[in-house]
């Protein structure tokens, strides 16, 4: 995206944060901002995991520029 002047941002979990930072510099990409939520996920119960996602999109959407300030 970033190649194409659109803004981009990986949502990672905690467990691949440093491989999703190492991925975007071995593609030429460094700054690529990523968010990071919590690991693990897929053992939580669905409401948590909403909880989760619901705390998490604002500063997602802020990322890209999505929101004001």
């Amino acid at each position: 995206m970033a190649g194409r002047g659109k803004t981009a941002v990986a949502v990672v979990t905690a467990e691949f944060e440093v491989l999703a930072n190492t991925m975007a510099a071995n593609a030429g990409r460094p700054g690529l901002r990523v968010h990071v939520l919590p690991y693990p996920l897929e053992t939580l119960p669905e409401a948590d995991v909403r909880k989760i996602a619901i705390e998490h999109w604002p500063m997602v959407l802020a990322t890209l520029g999505a929101m004001g300030e």
